[in-house]
């Protein structure tokens, strides 16, 4: 599986977020955060290139984006030169933004 660097940070946000919704126990964001590190190791990691920068602020004129959805965009797009790849997330606004790009959506609708 491939990845964006940026995507650690962003599920770390997301788990702390949940626990401090009362979302997740103490005890669950500390197994969430040990399956997301095992989960990590077996990612492709893609690094944020200058090139990637670029894209990401040009994507981030283009549709409004926030800079993390941006930059997840720029990322994406990165790997998919030459190849199709399918983009999760659960945004309506970079959702809508990747499908302009032509990727397969997971979920296909928010």
């Amino acid at each position: 599986m491939r990845t964006t660097a940026i995507a650690y940070v962003e599920a770390s946000s997301a788990l702390a977020r949940m626990r401090k919704g009362n979302r997740l126990s103490p005890a669950q964001l500390r197994k969430a955060l040990e399956a997301l590190d095992t989960l990590w190791q077996d990612l492709y990691v893609h690094a944020v290139t200058a090139k990637v920068i670029q894209t990401a602020a040009q994507a981030a004129l283009d549709h409004a984006l926030r800079a993390y959805d941006a930059l997840h965009l720029a990322g994406a797009l990165a790997f998919a030169e030459g190849e199709e790849i399918a983009f999760a997330c659960w945004d309506r606004e970079l959702s809508e933004a990747a499908s302009k790009h032509s990727f397969a959506l997971i979920p296909e609708q928010l």
